[in-house]
């Protein structure tokens, strides 16, 4: 069964439009990206692009598992896939008035490998406060080992 090896709940609260998650040894490939069809996520090597253009506050967790962890029904969106990292630490980007700031980094403990990964989306509402409305968005991120590049 599979468990979590280590989490991290960033305490970096993500102003003004998160861009992305990217690895350390690359933090400008987020801004070479576009989202995929579905318009949410966008992904290459070392970046994972994370469309929330209406969410101006975001918090991140991060999970590293062991195996393929249980899916989760109850976040608004999903989305499963691969990215290749160089150096295995992530954080998170975002962009606001010509300035970058940065998240947390969260360190998977191992260098040039390929990744699984799974994003999780929920928007914050509350009764009559919708998400709109809070305009507050929590972001969730496992990884799962795929396999070594070098």
């Amino acid at each position: 069964m599979a468990h979590i090896i280590t989490e991290l709940l960033d305490d970096t609260e993500i102003s003004h439009y998160l861009d992305g998650v990217v690895d350390s040894a690359a933090i400008r490939t987020v801004h070479e990206l576009v989202p995929d069809a579905g318009g949410w996520i966008g992904t290459k090597d070392n970046a994972i692009a994370i469309e929330e253009g209406m969410s101006e506050r975001c918090l991140l967790k991060y999970e590293l598992w062991n195996a393929h962890p249980p899916l989760l029904r109850s976040w608004d969106r999903t989305w499963d896939g691969s990215l290749r990292l160089t150096s295995g630490k992530v954080f998170a980007v975002s962009g606001y008035s010509g300035e970058e700031f940065y998240g947390q980094e969260f360190n998977l403990g191992r260098r040039d490998s390929i990744w699984n990964l799974r994003v999780y989306r929920k928007a914050l509402g509350h009764e009559e406060f919708t998400p709109q409305l809070i305009s507050f968005t929590l972001l969730k991120l496992q990884f799962w080992p795929g396999r070594q590049t070098t």
